[in-house]
């Protein structure tokens, strides 16, 4: 029996609560036992939604993969506090919410805009060449630098005012921690809030629309797996497209750098009525990036 062949791609993961990213990736490297297989863009264990799976050679795309904007949708709890900032931590403040749904929205809405954000203790950020989550299970403080973030847009707020939850959609910078951002909230809201739920419904160009919940890919015949996976060539399909004769192709190839009168950036690169890889081109010289 012949084993199809593994497309050098990117899987549109939806992770499950409860994982790390790291064992999506573990999970999917068993089944693709010879394929190198990378994520972009870590997601927490308590959230879900959209994990690109970067497959073979497309794992070489990582960096290019990282979006600089990512859209959540947000659950939080008001009138406590934890210092995980989330529902996973230790409780360390608890208040009344004598707030009304008007005054949370207004408060809620003044976040949009850049702003300074100073990260979670419980982060995977190296102080020291040591993660800042290992010192705070030590019980020990470390000074986080405030980094700069923006807040696109906060859409869809809805408060329930009984159960002292709220619900948003925001969309944000590369860098943004969402737990962060609704300690912050609730400390300007005044009573003080964690993050209960965090789906990511997008990152860059990955929706939630079209992605496969990982449960639902395990369940797959194989082939139906490898159908599921976006080629490198079909997600590059709005880049543009370089045609080589196979004299310069071999000198492609071989490194060396062409003159092409095409713009800067990713380009596709095709010899012989054939997608050969990626190149990229700076300056009209065109030079290899992935051969497939």
């Amino acid at each position: 029996m012949i084993i199809p062949q593994v497309k050098n791609g990117i899987l549109n993961i939806d992770k499950p609560q409860g994982i790390t990213s790291h064992d999506v990736v573990d999970v999917i490297r068993k089944i693709f036992p010879t394929q190198k297989v990378g994520h972009t863009g870590t997601l927490d264990p308590i959230a879900t939604g959209v994990l690109p799976i970067c497959i073979g050679e497309a794992t070489k795309l990582s960096d290019n993969l990282v979006a600089t904007v990512k859209k959540y949708k947000v659950k939080m709890l008001l009138g406590v506090e934890t210092d995980t900032y989330d529902v996973t931590g230790k409780i360390v403040f608890a208040s009344v919410v004598k707030q009304d749904e008007i005054y949370i929205k207004e408060r809620i809405k003044r976040f949009v805009g850049k702003s300074m954000q100073t990260p979670p203790l419980y982060s995977a950020i190296r102080v020291d060449g040591k993660r800042a989550y290992s010192y705070a299970r030590e019980g020990k403080s470390v000074e986080l630098e405030p980094r700069p973030i923006e807040i696109y847009a906060i859409e869809d707020i809805n408060v329930d005012m009984p159960n002292r939850e709220v619900t948003f959609v925001v969309t944000c910078s590369k860098g943004t921690y969402v737990r962060s951002l609704v300690n912050d909230i609730g400390k300007k809201i005044g009573c003080g809030a964690i993050m209960t739920e965090l789906c990511r419904i997008k990152t860059g160009d990955f929706d939630i629309e079209d992605s496969i919940k990982l449960y639902d890919f395990l369940k797959l015949d194989y082939e139906d797996m490898l159908k599921s996976i976006v080629s490198i060539e079909e997600y590059y399909k709005e880049a543009k497209k370089v045609i080589l004769d196979r004299k310069d192709y071999n000198k492609f190839l071989n490194g060396v750098m062409l003159d092409v009168n095409v713009g800067d950036g990713i380009v596709r690169v095709y010899c012989d009525n054939r997608y050969r890889g990626l190149g990229v081109i700076s300056k009209l010289k065109l030079k290899r990036y992935i051969i497939e």
